[in-house]
Formats: structure tokens, C-alpha cells, sequence
């Protein structure tokens, strides 16, 4: 068993159910050592740091726990660049470890320059900074070694690279594969997005090593999808199938028997180039309900495992929040859920409320 810090994304909350949906999904065993919303420490057997950076949606860096700085570095260069990422409140002992850190490479007959934060005052590097470098994380009382950094070029590459796009009516690939994990989904599960799109949900499942099926009624949405899992196939060497199906999210049932999970972004209203009066959330509001409602029931039916759903919060000129509330309809029908979980993005008008509803 080996000690890891797992650094949260921006949504912290969701970044930790994402984390242990995963180890569980997959039977990993862990004992939780420190939980917060910067960090959780996880002893751990038998994991795969680059695997794990690649397969979540929510965490920035993967680290292991060290006791000292023998065997720090095992290249070949005798030119590196380092750095130290202090996440939390700053210690009295960095001036230390840097002290230690240019005896190391010394020792090691190693040239290392430093590297820091293009960003005034803070303590530790963005993962864009942190590619092809030496990372050491102070994080309370522990040190550890950088093993696994998420790498945004990867996300830009198969965001942009993919033929088909339609930028106003994406979901990110972040948020999908945190849709995808907290639906407990794991390598040869079949896993459903109802509202598909242009696939961006079922090519991140598919990656992982998962069969998918995708509807949508919309034509252009499954010729898109069609695209994109062929590109995704063809560039990453994928040999998982996929399924798409032009038909109305609310006949799926029709379609489908069984699947064991549903991770999807429906139908969130019209864009909204402003933000709404009370009186139009209400409205979009009292429209989308009846959809989801209909919706859920139809994938109630065919779900073995869990039906992750994104529903919207509106924020309306006065400032006021308007939510559309699942629960009484997931508690008629005797279902137990976890959340809403709140996600919010830097470009959106509409906040995300996240709800894992188990079977």
C-alpha cells in the first residue's frame, strides 16, 4: 500500500465523488488518511497514477507520498527544472526543502533551475505549468512527488481536432468524465447518453474502455456523433463499439432493454443570451419538467446501475436562483440519489445541478 495526494479540481465536492466512485466502481481498495477541498490523501494498492490522470474529469494532480529525496530523480539529463507547489497554508519549512532540493541535485551532479507560478502570489503550479518537470507538493504535513499531471492539451486536442462541432451545445469533456465516473461505470459496461448530441459523453466513455449508445432526435446530432466516435476510434486506436439511435429521448425504453448506466446532459432550455426575469425561469422551468419527468421513467426502467442527470439552475435578474427540483419525483418512486451537486463554469449563464440517482 503507497500514499497519494489527489488534487482537487475546481469543484471540489464532485471532485471527491468522482475520485471514490471510481476506486469503487473498480473494486480498488483505499482508506481515506485526509479529505478536504483542496486535497484527499488515499492509501491505496495497485494503481495507475497515468491512468487515473486520464480516466478523471476532476483532478488536477496525482502524487505520491515520500519520506525523503533519495532516488528523487531517475533520468539520464543531467539538466532539469523543478518545482515546489505549496498547497494550503504555507509552512516554515520550504525555505528548507529548497535548501535540500539544491544539496540533492548537487549531490547528483544535476543543473536544476526552479520554476514558479506565472500567477502573482501563488504557491503552486497550474497544471499547464507543471508539464516535464520535477513537482514537489507540500500539502499540510506531507510531502510528495508529482507522478500524474492532467494535461489540458489533451482535452484542446480531441475538443477541436474532432470533424463535427457545435461549440454552443457541448458539454466539456471535463464535466463528462465526471458525469461518466460518478454513474459508477467501469471498462466493458454499456453506458447511455439519451440526449448525445455530438457524442462528447459516449467518446470519453468509449476511451475508457466501455461500450456506448447514443440517441438523439435530432439528425444532425447522430450523423456528428457518427463522425467524431469514428475519429476517436481511428486516432486512438480504440476497438470499443458504439451504438446511435435517431429517436426521441422519451421512447428509449422502446429501444433498449437493458444498459447498466446513464450519464447524460439533456435538454437544458433555449440559449440564453441574457440573463432571465423571474417570470421566464419559472417558465423554461414548468416546460423542462414534464420532459425530464418522462424522461427519468423511461430510463428507470432500463438502468441496472445509476442514471446520472444534469438538470438547470437559472439565476435571474433579481439575482434569485431558480432550481428545478427532482426529488419528489425520485422519492415517488422510491429511489435513493445523492446531490444535486452544483457545477459552475467560468462561460455559462446556467449553473449545472448534478444528481446520481441509484437503482
Amino acid at each position: 500500500m503507497q500514499k497519494y495526494i489527489f488534487i482537487l479540481g475546481r469543484n471540489p465536492e464532485l471532485s471527491q465523488k468522482e475520485l471514490f466512485s471510481y476506486l469503487e466502481a473498480r473494486k480498488i481498495s483505499y482508506t481515506m488518511e485526509d479529505c478536504s477541498d483542496i486535497a484527499c490523501v488515499l492509501e491505496i494498492k495497485n494503481i495507475s497514477p497515468e491512468k487515473c490522470i486520464k480516466d478523471l474529469g476532476g483532478i488536477q494532480k496525482i502524487a505520491l507520498v515520500i519520506d525523503s529525496l533519495d532516488s528523487l530523480y531517475m533520468g539520464t539529463k543531467n539538466k532539469v527544472r523543478y518545482a515546489i507547489s505549496q498547497y494550503g497554508e504555507e509552512t516554515k519549512e520550504e525555505d528548507y526543502l529548497r535548501l535540500q532540493l539544491k544539496a540533492y541535485f548537487k549531490k547528483e551532479k544535476i543543473k536544476a533551475t526552479i520554476k514558479k507560478s506565472h500567477r502573482e502570489q501563488q504557491e503552486y503550479l497550474n497544471p499547464s505549468e507543471a508539464q516535464n518537470l520535477i513537482e514537489i507538493i507540500q500539502y499540510k504535513n506531507y510531502l510528495a512527488k508529482t507522478l500524474a499531471v492532467f494535461n489540458p492539451r489533451d482535452y484542446k486536442f480531441r475538443d477541436t481536432k474532432r470533424p463535427a462541432q457545435r461549440p454552443l451545445h457541448t458539454v466539456s469533456i471535463r464535466l463528462a468524465k465526471i458525469l461518466i465516473n460518478l454513474s459508477g461505470a467501469k471498462p466493458r459496461d454499456t453506458v447511455l447518453d439519451p440526449f448525445c448530441g455530438i457524442g462528447t459523453i459516449i467518446q470519453e466513455a468509449m476511451l475508457m474502455g466501455m461500450e456506448v449508445i447514443g440517441i438523439d432526435k435530432e439528425k444532425f446530432c447522430i450523423e456528428a456523433s457518427k463522425q467524431n466516435l469514428d475519429w476517436i476510434r481511428k486516432e486512438y486506436n480504440c476497438a470499443e463499439s458504439y451504438r446511435l439511435i435517431h429517436s426521441d429521448a422519451r421512447q428509449v425504453a422502446k429501444y433498449l432493454t437493458s444498459v447498466d448506466c446513464v450519464a447524460t446532459e439533456p435538454y437544458l432550455g433555449p440559449f440564453l443570451k441574457k440573463y432571465p426575469t423571474e417570470k421566464e425561469a419559472r417558465r423554461i422551468v414548468q416546460e423542462l419538467f414534464p420532459l425530464y419527468q418522462e424522461v427519468l421513467y423511461n430510463l428507470i426502467k432500463i438502468t441496472k446501475k445509476r442514471i446520472v442527470f444534469i438538470t438547470p439552475r437559472f439565476r435571474t435578474t433579481a439575482k434569485k436562483d431558480m432550481p428545478i427540483n427532482l426529488a419528489p419525483l425520485l422519492e415517488k418512486k422510491g429511489l435513493s440519489f445523492e446531490g444535486p451537486f452544483l457545477y459552475s463554469s467560468p462561460t455559462s449563464r446556467i449553473l449545472r445541478e448534478i444528481w446520481v440517482i441509484k437503482k
